[in-house]
């Protein structure tokens, strides 16, 4: 449990930070829509290039140059799932495949988390209500994380879905 405190105050500073990210001018940011699940997405373009809207226009993928990754995914949810739930498929998912959460949270509408896997960071956010999840998964390489950190703040403080 010790362990996990560094890790999860880390998390939530960047998060505090996230204001100061809002205002952050060294990147140009843009937004995707997704009209099928009803949801907007900022993203750094100068950053990060977007792959082709998905065939079943449920989200994109989001490239960059130094390998750091992004998506971002609209599934419906049929079985009715609350954010803790999710949070809690999603961290055993992770765990299986030999990840690591170092990091998790909730609140009403939404869940965080953040941790490890393939030797990589990853930040994951997901918002829900009675018809819809809507998740972003941001990627990168541990030695990136100074300049990602910032990113995944804002991009989690942007990210929107309808009610």
């Amino acid at each position: 449990m010790m362990k996990m405190l560094p890790a999860a105050l880390f998390a939530l500073a960047s998060l505090a930070w996230a204001p100061m990210a809002l205002a952050a001018p060294e990147h140009r940011w843009q937004t995707y829509g997704n009209g099928r699940f009803e949801y907007t997405i900022c993203y750094p373009a100068d950053l990060m290039t977007p792959a082709p809207e998905a065939d079943n226009g449920d989200g994109r993928t989001f490239s960059a140059a130094d390998g750091a990754k992004m998506l971002v995914w609209g599934t419906f949810n049929t079985e009715e799932l609350t954010p803790p739930q999710v949070m809690a498929h999603e961290t055993a998912r992770i765990t299986r495949e030999g990840g690591r959460v170092t990091y998790k949270t909730y609140k009403p509408g939404w869940y965080a988390l953040s941790g490890t896997q393939d030797g990589k960071v990853f930040y994951q956010r997901g918002l829900s209500n009675s018809v819809r999840f809507v998740t972003f998964r941001l990627i990168y390489d541990k030695a990136s994380a100074a300049k990602w950190n910032p990113v995944a703040a804002r991009i989690s403080s942007c990210m929107k879905g309808e009610e």
